[in-house]
């Protein structure tokens, strides 16, 4: 399957894979829920900055493994067509005299409106922008935290601006709010999207030139990899570049601000945020906010590519206490630009072998014991 990926949207695919997500299930608590989507694909993921202290997060995701077996032809989705999913698998619109789609076995349709749609970072309307937007799905999408969620672009979509798709695409972003939306309403997500192109058949371009009330046809959620283990006394640390922050954010508002979670988070969430200087770093009066009111839970050291240090780096400088948690059952989460991995990569190796390890044999121990965990795009 040949995948098409851009900083914004990792998948521009006619086959979508199915994906695998890990639910929470914890007694008496609205954070926990008991979904569970594990099938057998990966994500990725993207986040987004502030200004004038409003935080929102974009976040776009992921490099995927497709599996043409997991997947049927549909009408292009929408709520009207009826329940798509059957015994675990989508079943398959006959005699369509539309353009098709091949969606996951998982995951259900869902209509959207825009409620609102803020440019954060670069120029408006043109590559580089971007959008936090936000979507009312009136309560009927359910997620929980890290996971992320397809937008749906039909062909033609007849919205007045004279451009014309040339056919159906779909595209991956992570959500970047907690469950229960950033206003903790449960009837809202948030996105933030990086304008990737300005090409009609862009799904970044479509969702950022979305105004309030606009439909937007989304499907999911999907993924696992960046959605926490229920013990709340486990520790996390986060690796996040660029968009990548998203799913952390998702995460730790759950945890730490939504005042409908009703838990108490004992554990440790290390974040790890790369950005290329203190403007751009994505959220940063949020988790600073957070550091204040949870500085024994929560730690959060930035890497600014003009102070010349990576999330590389940051790494390197705490590697033995990074080492001794991972040693102890910790788990590590990467998020954001693919072009990161290489470098950390090398970084963990020359950790291992200062501490006398074997970093081979070190990495597929955390990889089999599911500690280690990579969305990139």
């Amino acid at each position: 399957m040949a995948l098409k990926a851009d900083l914004c949207s990792v998948m521009h695919a006619e086959m979508i894979p199915a994906g695998k997500g890990l639910g929470f299930n914890y007694s008496g608590s609205s954070m926990f829920s008991n979904l569970n989507f594990r099938n057998d694909a990966r994500t990725s993921l993207p986040g987004l900055s502030l200004r004038n202290q409003k935080q929102y997060s974009k976040y776009n995701t992921s490099v995927q493994k497709v599996a043409e077996q997991n997947a049927v032809l549909v009408k292009p989705l929408k709520v009207e067509d009826g329940p798509l999913l059957v015994k675990d698998r989508f079943i398959q619109v006959e005699e369509a005299k539309e353009p098709t789609l091949t969606v996951p076995r998982q995951g259900q349709p869902c209509t959207t409106r825009v409620v609102s749609v803020d440019t954060l970072v670069g120029p408006r309307g043109a590559v580089g922008e971007i959008c936090h937007i936000v979507l009312d799905h009136g309560g009927n999408f359910h997620f929980v935290e890290g996971q992320y969620l397809g937008v749906i672009l039909p062909p033609n979509n007849g919205d007045g601006s004279g451009q014309s798709r040339s056919r159906v695409k779909f595209d991956d972003y992570s959500v970047a709010s907690c469950r229960d939306g950033d206003a903790f309403d449960g009837k809202t997500l948030s996105l933030c999207v990086r304008r990737a192109e300005l090409s009609p058949d862009g799904v970044s371009n479509f969702l950022c030139d979305r105004q309030e009330g606009d439909e937007v046809d989304i499907i999911g959620p999907f993924g696992y990899e960046m959605v926490w283990p229920t013990n709340l006394e486990a520790k996390h640390i986060m690796v996040a570049t660029s968009t990548g922050i998203a799913p952390f954010r998702s995460n730790l508002k759950q945890v730490f601000v939504n005042p409908n979670s009703r838990v108490t988070f004992n554990g440790l969430a290390w974040l790890i945020a790369g950005a290329d200087n203190y403007n751009s770093l994505l959220y940063n009066g949020e988790f600073t906010q957070i550091l204040m009111t949870h500085p024994v839970h929560f730690r959060y050291q930035k890497a600014l590519a003009d102070h010349n240090t990576s999330v590389a780096d940051v790494i390197y400088q705490n590697g033995d206490q990074i080492f001794s948690l991972l040693n102890g059952g910790a788990y590590i989460y990467f998020a954001g630009l693919q072009t990161m991995m290489p470098e950390i990569l090398k970084t963990f190796e020359r950790i291992a072998q200062e501490r006398g390890e074997d970093w081979t044999n070190k990495l597929a121990e955390l990889e089999r014991n599911d500690q280690w965990r990579v969305e990139v795009y």
